[in-house]
């Protein structure tokens, strides 16, 4: 991967080329207790309409509202089988990615196992990759991320701890080649944040503390308008938070 020499001001710009959505579905929702991305989603919140739709497909809607061009799915084996009966029901440039036989060979799996699926299948196209773990995105959240757009990585900071959160993003096929090198190399580093802090650093974006990890707000990394956009479910009770907050109308 070549470095890039021009200023982050000079980079960044509205129109991303090749740009798509990507849906990652996760792994197997242990603590969840049951598949996170077939969830029940309250279309309707805060009405006495009581629609609802799986979680997916709603945040589906969104990235598809935020990438006109598509949206692949990313998800695994014992997915595949759900995804393929509600095909009817997926929007027109919707593309299935199930987790690529050389990852599953190389014992790739976590969020890497996403990202890297999709690129080997695309390996041209930026993606703007949203995780089903986060029930409280809207379209704001999304276009608030393109428009800040830094290649070749670009990433949400959480507020309580100043992480960058690589599952709200957007990755560049650059980031996520360098990504491909490291995770399928000798020291096996698959975790997507080891590879975007390794890119910050040579574009010369600042980290604070003394683990090295907790990033400086700036171009390639910053934090999110609302807090609730980073909220993230893995567990019951953090689902059942969620849908309160839906149900109160608080992240409008």
């Amino acid at each position: 991967m070549s470095e890039a020499t021009t200023s982050p001001s000079t980079r960044r710009s509205n129109t991303i080329p090749s740009l798509h959505g990507l849906l990652v579905l996760g792994g197997q929702s242990t603590r969840m207790g049951r598949d996170k991305a077939f969830l029940d989603f309250p279309q309707s919140p805060g009405t006495s309409t009581t629609t609802s739709c799986p979680l997916y497909l709603h945040l589906l809607g969104l990235l598809h509202q935020a990438c006109p061009a598509g949206v692949y799915i990313s998800h695994n084996a014992s997915q595949r089988d759900t995804l393929e009966q509600a095909h009817h029901q997926l929007p027109p440039r919707t593309f299935l990615v199930q987790d690529d036989a050389r990852i599953v060979s190389a014992d790739i799996g976590g969020p890497a196992a996403g990202l890297l699926s999709a690129h080997l299948a695309n390996p041209e196209t930026t993606f703007l990759v949203l995780a089903v773990d986060f029930p409280l995105v809207t379209l704001d959240t999304l276009t608030d991320l393109v428009s800040r757009y830094t290649p070749p990585v670009t990433c949400y900071l959480h507020t309580s701890d100043n992480h960058p959160e690589p599952l709200l993003s957007i990755w560049g096929p650059d980031a996520l080649e360098e990504l491909q090198q490291n995770a399928m190399g000798e020291k096996k580093k698959t975790g997507p944040c080891w590879t975007a802090r390794r890119i910050w650093k040579r574009l010369g974006v600042e980290t604070v503390g003394e683990d090295g990890k907790t990033m400086v707000d700036g171009d390639f990394v910053f934090k999110p308008r609302e807090e609730h956009w980073l909220f993230n479910t893995n567990k019951p009770e953090e689902w059942e938070q969620a849908t309160s907050i839906l149900s109160s109308g608080r992240t409008q």
